[in-house]
C-alpha cells in the first residue's frame, strides 16, 4: 500500500511539474510577443506642389486649384497640386508657376518606415509587401498623369492603366484578411472605386494625380494605420 501511494504521490508531483512548466512557457511566450518588435523600412520621399491656406479658405482654394488644372488634394493646411518622386522636378514646376504670379512652394514629406509591436510584428513583411504594391500603382498614376499632360497617351491607354491600377487595389485589399489590415484595407478599397468611377469617365490629368496624391499620402501615414 505505501508502494502504491508513493506512486501516486510521485505521478501527482509529475502533474503538478508539467503544469508549471506549461504555466512558465505561456508566461514566456506572453512576455515575448509582448516585447516584440519589427521595423518596417519604407524609405518614402515626396515632393509636393502645394498652395496654402485656411480652414475658412480651404474649399475656395481647392476648388481654385482644381479649375487651373491641379488635384486640389486637400493635405493639411495645404492644398496639393501635384507630387513628384524627385525635388528638382518639383523645383522646377514650382519655379515655372512662381514666374507666371502663382504663390507655390514645395513641401518634402518623407517617412524612412513604422514599427509594429507585439503579435503585430509578425505581419512586418506582409506589410512593407502592401505598402511596396501601393507605392507601385502611385506611379503608374503618376506616369500616366505626365502622359496625359504630354499627350503621349490617349484616352483608351490612360483609362487602361487607371483601370488596372483599381485592379491592382481591390486584388491587395482582398488579399488581407487578418484584423491588423482592415482600417489601411478600406482606405484601399476607397482610392480603387474612385479610380474605377474616374476610368469610365473622361479622364484628366490632375483626376489622375488626385488619385496618386491619395495613395501617396496614405503611405505617409502608414503608421496610424497599422
Amino acid at each position: 500500500m505505501y508502494h502504491a501511494y508513493r506512486l501516486r504521490l510521485g505521478g501527482l508531483l509529475i502533474s503538478i511539474g508539467a503544469f508549471i512548466c506549461c504555466v512558465a512557457a505561456f508566461i514566456a511566450l506572453a512576455v515575448f510577443t509582448g516585447r516584440a518588435r519589427a521595423d518596417v523600412r519604407l524609405g518614402l520621399d515626396y515632393y509636393f506642389l502645394v498652395k496654402e491656406c485656411e480652414d475658412s479658405t480651404s474649399a475656395a482654394v481647392v476648388g481654385e486649384v482644381y479649375s487651373s488644372g491641379g488635384a486640389g488634394y486637400l493635405y493639411g493646411d495645404t492644398v496639393i497640386l501635384a507630387c513628384y518622386y524627385q525635388k528638382a522636378d518639383a523645383r522646377r514646376v514650382c519655379s515655372l508657376m512662381e514666374a507666371r504670379g502663382e504663390k507655390v512652394s514645395v513641401l518634402c514629406r518623407s517617412l524612412d518606415g513604422i514599427t509594429l509591436r507585439g503579435e503585430d510584428a509578425a505581419f512586418a513583411e506582409k506589410v512593407k509587401n502592401t505598402a511596396s504594391t501601393a507605392e507601385s500603382v502611385a506611379r503608374l498614376l503618376y506616369d500616366t498623369a505626365n502622359a496625359l499632360e504630354r499627350g503621349t497617351a490617349d484616352q483608351k491607354a490612360a483609362k487602361g492603366n487607371v483601370k488596372g491600377a483599381a485592379d491592382a487595389l481591390e486584388g491587395l485589399a482582398a488579399a488581407d484578411s487578418e484584423p491588423l489590415f482592415a482600417k489601411w484595407d478600406l482606405a484601399v478599397r476607397n482610392v480603387a472605386r474612385a479610380a474605377r468611377e474616374k476610368s469610365r469617365d473622361i479622364l484628366f490629368a490632375k483626376d489622375v494625380r488626385y488619385l496618386q496624391i491619395s495613395l501617396c499620402c496614405m503611405l505617409l501615414d502608414m503608421g496610424s494605420y497599422f
